[in-house]
């Protein structure tokens, strides 16, 4: 049973939904509320809630902003089980809106499951019923959907639903403001269906990260596939980082390492979106990013092979087999590839397409089978143009192929008809070149990850940490206390200390051996070398007296005498290596490791990798072989292949740090030098804020 409170037959959503539950083919109970009237587009009305027949299942609030607290209390006290509210007026529009909306949550208590404010409402259409407040597509209602949507956004989500390309959806959701219920609450509910295969969503940002990876997790676990597109991802974070691994880090950088770490496919657009929803969704699914492609233009075969790359999309290397089958098909003139052009001649043609599908279908390395064509807006029907024999004769093979199989249109430009001619034969529709291909790489990557619960590894001497730390004011850590708190956590450092004064320098510098290094240490001073303040290669006493003097009188000049507090003097490092940088930040999302080229090439290549807190070993090294420097820890033209075990640890013990010490706001080890023996942080930066009320174990 269903109560649309504000129903009115002046129209709005309140109307609009009454059409809407009858559209979907609504059995239950449907009464309106409304103060004057008893009956509204031929539903009978009462002028409360507490006045109806029996207390409804759901209750879809079409009234002023104002009002609905009131009604939502009425509802929670009668025991109504959910519902949804409409309007605006709420936390998107400021103090005032964000005090109605505690009302409205203080309202709902923990009885009354409410979807929005702000929203366009929620449907099953699995089980007819559409408490939704403008016009939507009732088709749904006649399938058996294996996908679930929730958004964020109603229009997004609206337009997904009315997509003739999409799967049928079992149920969709716009979340709105998220005052009660969120998008990830709608994620668990869809595990709960064993029918559903596919969840997309569309999110501005997760307010309970663990909650979400736990269920993502739970997810991949299931065997469905979870698909997120995530907006807002060009905002820049509103503050400044002092660490080149905070720049690195970028504002979107937790969500990309959540999602790759639990299996989520991060989709940019909705035709992404609907494209990877689309396979995913279909009998059988991609099982790898292999693409056996046909067309009959080379013209269209050329700019599949351009846009497959940028993909990341493998075009494998035809078997004999499958080149003896295709080369009966094509004229003298022609040759065979792929892509592999039809020519002209196999237009139209039912047992050519039979043929040409089921021969790429079980070539080796083949994980997706697609051929290429239009029927746009303005191409006329698709029938009298020849596509059911050609569709038909695809399909023919499909029938017995373990791989999909695909109609790719060039651009999203597609007739209705097309769609209808591809559902009816079981032929997957991807409209537009470059969201299909990248639809297929998306899921083929994914196919070939396992997400898992990360193992519980490593960790380090939080409260030695802790205690450099309360010695020290909050900012830029100097680099002999940040070093100290590494070697809490295990992490190798150069032996040598801090010099007041020359004869101190000299001293500390004969004690550790030559050659030595000489660093700048000087408050809120972040990057010594953009100064000059770091002199290395010294040899001798001599060397190390000019040098205490040289960066001494650099680094006045640009932040005062008052600011310097001395030289470090520290072994330099001998072992031959490659220069990484390890870092990162606690980010509102958890704390976010990255791990990158280091060194010079930090600031000429943006080649890093990210890891959100926990991971584990396996994760860490699946993130370096993704690495565009990871050629050179496995040795490069003649030089030694490093250790990457004690790299892995590291990776993971800079997690811990970051989640042990909430302080920390950014940590920075460049470069970290990994050579075949192990790693040394040869220099450590760590900016931490005021001690938090949590922080002490």
């Amino acid at each position: 049973s269903v109560a649309v409170v504000g129903a009115s037959p002046k129209g709005g959503y309140g109307l609009t939904t009454l059409q809407n539950l009858r559209g979907v083919g609504f059995q239950g109970d449907l009464w309106v509320v409304h103060p004057t009237l008893t009956e509204v587009d031929g539903t009978p009305a009462f002028p409360s809630l507490s006045n109806l027949p029996g207390v409804p299942d759901a209750v879809a609030i079409a009234v002023p902003a104002a009002a609905v607290p009131a009604v939502a209390a009425e509802a929670g006290r009668l025991g109504v089980g959910a519902g949804v509210v409409y309007g605006s007026g709420f936390a998107e529009l400021g103090p005032g809106g964000k005090l109605l909306q505690q009302r409205l949550v203080q309202a709902c208590g923990d009885r009354l499951k409410l979807v929005g404010p702000n929203c366009l409402g929620a449907i099953s259409y699995r089980g007819k019923c559409a408490l939704w407040g403008i016009s939507m597509p009732f088709d749904h209602a006649h399938g058996d959907g294996v996908l679930a949507l929730a958004a964020q956004s109603g229009n997004m989500a609206l337009t997904l639903m009315n997509s003739g390309r999409l799967p049928s959806p079992a149920y969709a959701v716009s979340a709105g403001n998220q005052a009660v219920t969120t998008v990830t609450d709608c994620l668990d509910w869809y595990l709960t269906d064993p029918q559903i295969r596919v969840i997309g969503l569309i999110i501005e940002g997760l307010s309970d990260v663990p909650r979400f990876r736990d269920l993502a997790l739970q997810a991949a676990e299931k065997d469905v596939s979870l698909v997120v597109l995530k907006v807002g991802r060009s905002s820049r974070g509103g503050r400044l980082t002092l660490a080149h691994t905070g720049t690195l880090a970028g504002s979107d950088a937790a969500y990309d390492a959540l999602f790759a770490q639990t299996g989520v496919i991060r989709v940019d657009d909705l035709d992404e979106m609907t494209a990877v929803c689309t396979l995913l969704a279909a009998p059988v699914r991609p099982r790898g990013t292999g693409l056996g492609i046909f067309a009959s233009s080379g013209g269209e075969c050329g700019l599949i092979a351009d846009l497959a790359e940028e993909a990341e999309v493998n075009l494998p290397e035809l078997d004999p087999v499958t080149t003896g089958a295709l080369e009966t098909l094509v004229p003298s003139y022609g040759s065979v590839s792929n892509p592999f052009d039809l020519t002209a001649g196999g237009w139209g043609q039912h047992d050519i397409y039979q043929t040409s599908t089921a021969a790429l279908g079980r070539c080796k390395g083949v994980d997706v089978v697609a051929f290429v064509g239009d029927s746009p807006s303005l191409g006329g029907d698709p029938v009298a143009a020849g596509w059911v024999e050609m569709i038909s004769g695809a399909a023919k093979a499909s029938a017995e192929l373990d791989v999909p199989v695909a109609l790719i249109t060039t651009t999203t430009d597609t007739s209705p008809a097309m769609a209808e001619l591809t559902k009816q034969h079981g032929i997957e529709l991807l409209a537009g070149l470059r969201p299909a291909l990248r639809a297929i790489g998306l899921i083929g990557k994914r196919a070939r990850r396992h997400p898992r619960r990360p193992q519980s590894e490593g960790g380090g001497d939080a409260e030695a940490a802790r205690a450099v730390l309360s010695t020290l004011p909050a900012g830029v850590i100097p680099e002999t206390e940040s070093k100290q708190i590494l070697t809490a956590y295990g992490i190798s450092v150069p032996a040598g200390g801090l010099a007041a004064d020359r004869d101190t320098a000299v001293s500390l510098a004969d004690s550790l051996g030559y050659p030595v290094v000489a660093k700048i240490v000087a408050d809120s001073l972040a990057h010594k070398s953009d100064i000059g303040g770091v002199i290395v290669g010294l040899t001798g006493a001599k060397d190390v007296a000019q040098a205490y003097d040289l960066i001494n009188t650099r680094a006045a000049a640009v932040v005062g005498r008052a600011a310097v507090r001395g030289v470090r003097i520290e072994q330099m490092a001998s072992a031959k290596g490659v220069e990484l940088i390890l870092g990162g930040r606690n980010d509102a999302a958890g704390p976010l490791v990255v791990i990158g080229a280091g060194g010079v090439l930090t600031e000429l290549i943006s080649d890093a990798g990210r890891l959100l807190w926990p991971f584990d070993a396996d994760q860490v090294r699946q993130v370096l072989t993704g690495l565009q420097v990871h050629v050179l820890l496995r040795g490069y033209r003649g030089s030694d292949a490093v250790d990457l075990e004690p790299l892995v640890r590291a990776v993971i013990q800079v997690g811990h740090l970051l989640a042990d010490l909430d302080r920390v706001t950014e940590i920075d080890i460049n470069p970290l030098l990994v050579s075949a023996t192990g790693v040394t942080a040869l220099d450590a930066l760590i900016v931490t804020a005021e001690s938090s009320a949590q922080e002490g174990g």
